[in-house]
């Protein structure tokens, strides 16, 4: 299971949207599966966001949605700017 296919449809839609509107900063690979960066929502401040693309469920988001291991808009997000050829096949 990847963080596409972990994530709701319209987590998928709106972390694309997120992509699209260069809401991503700061990416960082931390190992081979892991990566953190920033993503501006809808608050004055960004969101951190950790993804693991082998584990997903071990991926991280500090937003309200993300609370319980749910892959939110955020996640995707950065997983588009890391994979942007994964973006241009949505």
């Amino acid at each position: 299971m990847g963080i596409l296919t972990s994530a709701s449809s319209a987590s998928v839609s709106r972390g694309y949207d997120y992509y699209i509107d260069g809401r991503v900063d700061s990416v960082n690979q931390l190992s081979d599966c892991e990566y953190e960066g920033y993503v501006n929502g809808s608050l004055d401040y960004p969101y951190h966001v950790k993804i693991d693309i082998k584990h997903p469920r071990k991926s991280y988001c500090d937003c309200p949605y993300a609370d319980g291991n749910i892959t939110c808009k955020h996640m995707v997000a950065l997983y588009f700017e890391i994979f942007p050829d994964e973006a241009d096949e949505y």
